[in-house]
């Protein structure tokens, strides 16, 4: 998907689009209980070497957070701003479209890569040869993808929410080494 985050400010794009989306936000919508401010800017050039026009969506998120301070809870004003670049032929969706795309993305991203790094010692390269350092890097991907559907699909403990995926990864693992594999799937 040719959607990716604009964050570097000292891009000329990144200025280029906030200049532009002064004006009043083309589109307000809420989502997820937050009020949603969309600026659409269109036709920016990226840079000299990617000569195709890109689009700039700029969001503002504002909401009401309920937080605990002692005994006591408050209602805490919060505001996230983000800015999303679109590359490629995706001008027949709406700012408030690629701002779930977006989102979904990133969520996508930080469970997977969380996951990796966290659990399946992704940051750890064994072997430094080039072929090695690929071939390890998708095995661990084919086993987490694998893992993560087959635990999604006939797990039903995880399906129900009484274990989280974790414990169940690791109740596995424990029960390779130990003898007799756990039953932990229905089927």
């Amino acid at each position: 998907m040719p959607i990716a985050v604009l964050k570097q400010e000292r891009f000329e794009v990144h200025q280029e689009a906030l200049a532009l989306s002064r004006e009043k936000p083309s589109q307000v919508v809420e989502r997820d209980g937050r009020q949603v401010k969309i600026w659409d800017v269109r036709s920016l050039r990226f840079s000299d070497s990617y000569q195709t026009p890109v689009r700039v969506i700029r969001v503002r998120e504002t909401w009401t957070q309920r937080e605990q301070k002692g005994p006591e809870w408050i209602q805490n004003q919060k505001e996230q701003n983000w800015m999303w670049l679109v590359a490629g032929d995706l001008g027949g969706y709406d700012g408030a479209v690629i701002r779930d795309i977006g989102h979904s993305r990133w969520k996508i991203e930080n469970h997977a890569v969380g996951q990796l790094t966290q659990h399946w010692h992704l940051t750890h390269c064994t072997h430094h040869h080039p072929v090695a350092v690929v071939a390890l890097l998708w095995i661990k991907l084919l086993a987490f993808t694998l893992f993560q559907a087959f635990a999604v699909l006939h797990g039903k403990l995880y399906r129900m929410g009484k274990v989280p995926f974790q414990k169940l990864r690791k109740q596995i693992y424990r029960s390779l080494f130990c003898g007799q594999p756990t039953r932990l799937f229905s089927g």
